[in-house]
């Protein structure tokens, strides 16, 4: 039995997480399971998909827009009571703490919540392959960091992402390009920055292919070709991961 301890000392029981690749279960229709904590529209889940995964994407605010298996539920809660049903675990904890964005807010003397140390506490508990990604300035243990000029679009958008496995970064190309002021219709040599009420909504659907979502939730999301990139890896290490 493993046990995943509650934030008020309580013990919570569990069987040890299952693997359920194919060539475990006998399944060959199956595909190995992500959840994906604090998913917000589903920026994340999509590029977990793409790198093969079968995702169930967990957020306390409701997602009318995401597309694909959702859950309404407090994240920790949430992963506390169903981490046996998964193989990895993918965990965006909120992130105007850290982020540049919030930045004005924070010195007004609005305070945020700190949710990336109780995260990974319990996410190292379950003993499954894990995903933390946050904003640079967030305090991840030895992540790597992604960038859309590693994958060829129009956008910065640095991001952090730590794991339990020694994730691989691809070769960051400078910035050439420059930013489109915010508020401003980019130009077609500009790159976007895209958070709040951003112009180039029809854009940034394109390169990124979240074609389903507006401009709310995409000023949320992290590029689908960040979490096919990490994704892709952590499909590679589980059945390792799984012996």
């Amino acid at each position: 039995m493993k046990n995943i301890t509650n934030t008020d000392n309580r013990q919570l029981n569990a069987q040890t997480p299952a693997c359920v690749l194919p060539h475990v279960t006998g399944c060959a229709d199956s595909k190995p399971k992500m959840l994906d904590l604090y998913c917000g529209g589903g920026g994340a889940s999509f590029g977990y998909e793409l790198a093969g995964w079968d995702v169930v994407g967990v957020d306390i605010d409701p997602q009318p827009k995401y597309r694909g298996k959702f859950i309404q539920a407090d994240a920790l809660e949430y992963l506390k009571a169903h981490y046996t049903e998964f193989d990895a675990i993918h965990a965006s904890p909120p992130c105007q703490k850290y982020s540049k964005a919030a930045m004005q807010f924070r010195i007004a003397g609005k305070d945020y919540p700190d949710l990336i140390e109780p995260t990974r506490e319990l996410l190292k508990q379950t003993g499954l392959l894990y995903i933390i990604e946050n904003v640079p300035d967030a305090p991840l243990h030895k992540p790597i960091l992604l960038c859309g000029a590693m994958f060829g679009i129009r956008t910065y958008r640095h991001r952090l992402f730590e794991s339990n496995i020694e994730l691989k970064q691809p070769e960051h190309p400078k910035h050439i390009a420059p930013n489109a002021k915010m508020g401003r219709k980019p130009m077609p040599n500009e790159y976007l920055q895209y958070m709040g009420h951003f112009s180039g909504v029809k854009i940034v659907q394109d390169f990124t292919g979240l074609h389903w979502l507006g401009q709310k939730e995409l000023a949320q999301s992290i590029p689908p070709q960040y979490t096919e990139w990490v994704g892709k890896q952590l499909l590679k290490a589980l059945p390792e991961h799984c012996r």
